[in-house]
């Protein structure tokens, strides 16, 4: 709790104290220690356990409602026009980029971290 104060960070309520762990053993509690910290400004934030939404396992979904504010949205997006020649010339390179792969040398993570940043290469370039 030092840690999270040093931080400024708070440790958020559950709306509604119920466990988040439901064990399948006779005799064990129904309880883990969560612990959820949010920055200060989200103080009076709460966060709500979930159990119908477990099926069938043994731990619930905490889920908690941040606000965002539009300050810290950055989106950045291109969108080319449904059967345009610009989407038609997008669509040609990116097939053209993929099919120059060799696919079947991948053995180790390594080498499909390399493949994964030659795809990303090819969208970007296209």
């Amino acid at each position: 709790m030092d840690l999270a104060d040093s931080l400024s960070l708070v440790c958020s309520l559950p709306a509604l104290p119920v466990p988040t762990h439901y064990s399948d053993t006779d005799g064990h509690a129904n309880s883990v220690i969560d612990f959820i910290f949010l920055d200060m400004s989200s103080a009076q934030i709460s966060h709500c356990i979930e159990p119908d939404l477990r099926l069938s396992s043994d731990h619930v979904f905490l889920l908690v409602n941040l606000p965002i504010s539009p300050e810290n949205i950055h989106l950045h997006r291109k969108a080319l026009k449904r059967n345009s020649e610009e989407e038609n010339t997008f669509l040609l390179a990116v097939n053209m980029g993929l099919r120059a792969f060799n696919f079947s040398g991948l053995d180790s993570t390594a080498s499909l971290d390399l493949l994964a940043q030659a795809i990303s290469q090819v969208f970007s370039c296209a």
